[in-house]
């Protein structure tokens, strides 16, 4: 995903900055002319209206999100793009001699379409696309042919962008459609790069018959590669870094959450074990009043806020249920964690059980309980208490990590912090389909980590393994935190990153300036 941003970035920056390159030569082409011959107010115009296009990429490739600059740069676009088409306008056309004029396009005949919905800057780019059309089709001036299609390819990149004012719809399609470095804003920067193209082979074709302009732009040329390169290069690196460290983090995280689970189960033993020391419930037990048993078992669990409780016999039958009192005829024997405490050994592990829409996972623990009050004491029962992990549990995790979290019944979500669209229900019971994923937690018993889609949202992620007390992996446990967390923040560090690199490039431009005048110089001598 990191990756995919910087070579998006990148090319985006870079036709950017070819933008305001090729612009800047245009300006400097126009600017030498007037030199030659400084009658011809018209050219200085032109020149100046060019530089000023190069001015207003410059400041976009410099990825200022700062109103009043893009504001400014805004109006330096409006105002370069007039002073070029009143220069057109102004200028006479160079007409046949014996050829009639022919009634075509001219620059006032391209539909006026309502302002609220194409942008001036679009509007003045195709009238300066009909008014370079004019010249080619009634003068002799065919040369200009390549800067008709230029601006028609840039006049169109610029409609393009109106559609990026709807890019914050609700509905998923259009959003998609319209979103950063989707289908129309590919379009539009293949637009802006094909007419940018068109422009820049036409400016050189006259640049390169003046020695000093055409040594000026290709020093500037040589400094904007190896700017871009480096820039690139950097970006490169720190964007790698950024996605490993927040890998790291993440592992770490559910590394954490493991150990948060383990820290529950011995509490849940302890529990257990406070349990069955109480005189008084041993006392209710051995003389089977359950009254009393059930009252002081429902204390105990209200007390210790377990979301089970239940006191069973040497053979495994249930005699109390704190939470569901009626519920007593079932036999928990063939429980791992009873079998121990019948043994003699308390036990917590976790537990998976399966359920109508999706499973339940819980933290359970199982102690013996002795007739006596020495440890030495028959074993005549077993206590067993336990936590269900529900939403209450990972939503606490989220609120003190702010990361998504879900706990794996098998592949199937059982609590999960991800909310449907009516924002009351939850996406319990969905099953995670990745294969690298299910390979690695499954089959090798490892932590995964990368990049996963989770319920069609990119996110960076850690999966571990969820262990039951004899190691038998019963789900998964799920970190994570949306790509664009990171994406955000990349973005910010390219934007600086660039920020650098246009203002090195323009500072690069005064001692190229002077470098191509002094080989200039010597050239001639």
């Amino acid at each position: 995903m990191l990756i995919n941003l910087l070579f998006g970035e990148t090319f985006h920056f870079a036709i950017t900055v070819l933008c305001a390159f090729v612009f800047f030569a245009a300006g400097l082409l126009h600017f030498d002319s007037w030199q030659v011959n400084k009658l011809k107010r018209i050219l200085l115009m032109r020149s100046v209206g060019f530089f000023l296009l190069a001015i207003t990429f410059a400041i976009r490739a410099a990825s200022l999100e700062i109103p009043l600059v893009a504001l400014v740069a805004q109006v330096f676009e409006i105002i370069g793009l007039v002073l070029i088409l009143i220069s057109l306008i102004r200028e006479p056309i160079l007409q046949p001699p014996s050829k009639k004029k022919l009634a075509l396009l001219t620059p006032f005949a391209v539909p006026v379409f309502s302002s609220s919905l194409i942008p001036l800057s679009a509007v003045l780019m195709l009238l300066i696309s009909a008014a370079y059309f004019r010249k080619t089709t009634e003068g002799f001036d065919k040369h200009l042919k390549p800067v008709f299609l230029a601006f028609l390819f840039l006049g169109f990149s610029e409609i393009l962008q109106i559609s990026f004012f709807w890019s914050d719809t609700p509905i998923i399609y259009w959003a998609q459609l319209l979103s950063r470095f989707g289908i129309v804003f590919n379009l539009q920067s293949i637009l802006q790069l094909t007419g940018i193209i068109i422009l820049g082979i036409w400016v050189w074709g006259y640049i390169r018959f003046r020695i000093q302009v055409q040594l000026f732009v290709m020093i500037a040329a040589l400094s904007l590669t190896l700017f871009l390169i480096t820039t690139v290069f950097y970006t490169f690196l720190l964007l790698r870094n950024l996605e490993d460290d927040a890998l790291f983090h993440l592992k770490t995280d559910v590394s954490v959450l493991q150990y948060s689970l383990n820290a529950l189960q011995e509490k849940t033993l302890a529990h257990a074990k406070a349990v069955s020391q109480d005189s008084d419930i041993k006392q209710a037990f051995m003389q089977n009043d359950k009254e009393k048993l059930f009252s002081l078992t429902a204390d105990f669990m209200s007390a210790q806020k377990t979301s089970t409780l239940l006191v069973a016999s040497a053979s495994g039958e249930v005699i109390m249920r704190a939470e569901d009192r009626g519920k007593t005829n079932d036999n928990v024997f063939e429980y791992p964690i009873v079998k121990s405490a019948i043994q003699g050994k308390g036990l917590a592990t976790v537990v998976y059980r399966d359920g109508i829409s999706y499973p339940q996972i819980s933290v359970e623990a199982a102690v013996p309980l002795r007739d006596g009050s020495r440890s030495s004491g028959k074993i005549v029962g077993s206590i067993v208490t336990g936590f269900v992990i529900d939403s209450a549990f990972v939503d606490g995790v989220k609120t003190v990590t702010g990361l998504d979290v879900t706990v794996f019944g098998k592949d199937k979500r059982s609590a999960t912090t991800f909310m449907a669209p009516d924002g009351k229900s939850r996406f319990v019971g969905t099953l995670e389909t990745n294969k690298k994923v299910l390979d690695s937690v499954f089959k090798k018993g490892q932590i995964y980590t990368g990049a996963v889609t989770v319920l069609n949202q990119p996110f960076y992620t850690a999966y571990a393994p969820l262990e039951t007390a004899d190691d038998k992996i019963v789900g998964m446990l799920f970190v994570g935190k949306p790509q664009n967390t990171l994406t955000d923040a990349a973005e910010r560090s390219i934007s600086l990153t660039f920020l650098g690199s246009v203002i090195l490039i323009v500072l690069s431009l005064i001692p190229a300036y002077f470098f191509s005048r002094f080989l200039k110089e010597h050239l001639e001598a």
